[in-house]
């Protein structure tokens, strides 16, 4: 398998469809705040979810999601962003719709992340698959399920 930089240099861009991917995150976390997903976490599995702890969390990670998305498409290097941002979404909108159908009640998020997240996510992960060489694609999948494990470990400290 040939991963030299030349081979895939002429694809190393972000999808333009990733631009799209911090304003669905946007959308996503403006339709958990008001459908009270703080409060929904107190009859969730799990630890509840403070306010403040979600609006920071989810502040930090708008600002960095943004950046590394722009970064993306100005830096060849950082191509790999937009991929892991992509799996992370549409992992989180999977999340989501199995808490709602697992629980019986609505998961807020579960709409957005359906009709957002899992579309987008498809068609960025999908362009980028030919962007990159296999393991870097694995890899990047993984990175972002590990990001979402780990901003969920965040929000239940």
């Amino acid at each position: 398998m040939d991963i030299t930089p030349t081979k895939y240099a002429d694809r190393t861009a972000a999808p333009r469809a990733a631009i799209f991917l911090p304003f669905a995150f946007l959308l996503h976390v403006m339709e958990e705040w008001f459908a009270g997903l703080p409060a929904w976490t107190v009859i969730a599995p799990g630890a509840e979810v403070s306010p403040e702890r979600f609006l920071l969390i989810n502040t930090v990670a708008l600002l960095l999601f943004t950046i590394g998305t722009l970064a993306a498409f100005y830096y060849p290097r950082m191509a790999w962003f937009a991929t892991t941002f992509a799996a992370l979404l549409g992992l989180n909108a999977l999340v989501h719709s199995l808490a709602t159908l697992g629980l019986g009640l609505y998961s807020p998020g579960t709409v957005t992340g359906l009709l957002l997240f899992l579309p987008l996510s498809a068609i960025v992960l999908r362009a980028s698959a030919s962007r990159f060489s296999g393991p870097v694609f694995a890899g990047c999948i993984l990175s972002g399920f590990l990001l979402h494990g780990l901003a969920y470990f965040l929000a239940r400290l």
